[in-house]
């Protein structure tokens, strides 16, 4: 663009023009300054910038987020040059003129950097994505590195996270102090006559049907895990009285009698059960724990089996 000090525009490059239609009639209503300091009016602010050999901001005054930068020299018969370009906002300027490639000089590197950053965008897009479905397929590797294909339960692996879990940061709502939970280890009695009698597909079923009777009993924040054969671990968070546990226990045993293959006439499938109490102030580790809840299930055991001892 070439102007006078007045700030009538003498000549007007072509893709300025498409941005700028009203340049044709002057500086006023069409450019406005686009920088404190450089002058209040589009002119003062040019006639700013070429005296001092600074850079020239310029704000496109019906586009208000787009600002035009430049430099701009005196001629030799005093009127002023004006080199103006986009800077970060190309893509800005590019959709609100429709401008193509046809409206950059061919030395110009405008194209070439939009074309460059739609790269970059359509680049950072499909990765992006890819990290989408990569988080995805770890959520789904690891929930099934911690379920029991069987049953749909946890395995020993989840019940092992969980309990760590359970004992060193669930806490209670309403205080610092650590939720207490029952912790309850469940054997299934006369199991291998049933794999024995009627096949490893019926124990299979039967298997299936106590992980169902579980997942019926547990609450959200309770976990259900089978740790191998027909052995069962429940953590029951807050549970903690003797009766209510003893209540669980019964119904427990009650529903894996139901579960009783008709064909074995003369024995009964039903459940040994052992519990032990955990709350802060105990010391065991997780695996201690567990130790203990297998002790007292043999307890069960040795009871005559179908009961729950607590420990």
């Amino acid at each position: 663009m070439v102007l006078n000090d007045r700030g009538t525009v003498l000549s007007i490059g072509p893709t300025l023009l498409k941005l700028v239609p009203g340049l044709r009639s002057g500086l006023h209503g069409s450019l406005i300054s686009g920088r404190a300091g450089q002058g209040a009016e589009a002119i003062d602010a040019i006639r700013n910038a070429v005296d001092r050999g600074i850079r020239l901001f310029l704000r496109v005054q019906h586009i208000t987020d787009l600002v035009l930068r430049g430099h701009g020299v005196r001629l030799s018969d005093g009127n002023m040059l004006v080199n103006l370009g986009f800077g970060i906002g190309l893509t800005r300027a590019i959709r609100k003129a429709q401008l193509t490639d046809a409206d950059f000089a061919p030395s110009d590197l405008a194209m070439e950097l939009l074309f460059l950053q739609e790269a970059n965008r359509g680049v950072l897009t499909e990765l992006s994505r890819f990290n989408q479905q990569l988080s995805a397929a770890r959520e789904v590797a690891l929930l099934q590195a911690q379920t029991d294909p069987l049953t749909g339960l946890g395995n020993r692996r989840a019940l092992e996270g969980a309990l760590c879990i359970a004992m060193r940061q669930s806490t209670d709502k309403r205080s610092e102090t650590p939720t207490p939970f029952a912790l309850i280890h469940m054997d299934l009695d006369h199991f291998k006559q049933v794999n024995d009698r009627l096949g490893h597909k019926a124990g299979d079923d039967l298997l299936r049907d106590v992980g169902s009777v579980l997942q019926g009993l547990v609450r959200k924040d309770d976990t259900a895990a089978r740790i191998g054969g027909d052995e069962f671990v429940l953590i029951l968070r807050g549970m903690v009285c003797p009766v209510a546990i003893g209540h669980v226990a019964e119904r427990l045993i009650g529903n894996i009698q139901e579960l009783s293959p008709p064909q074995l006439t003369d024995l009964r499938v039903s459940a040994s059960i052992g519990v032990v109490i955990w709350s802060h102030d105990r010391l065991e580790t997780p695996e201690r724990l567990l130790e203990m809840a297998d002790a007292v299930l043999y307890e069960s055991k040795r009871k005559g089996r179908g009961c729950a001892t607590i420990g």
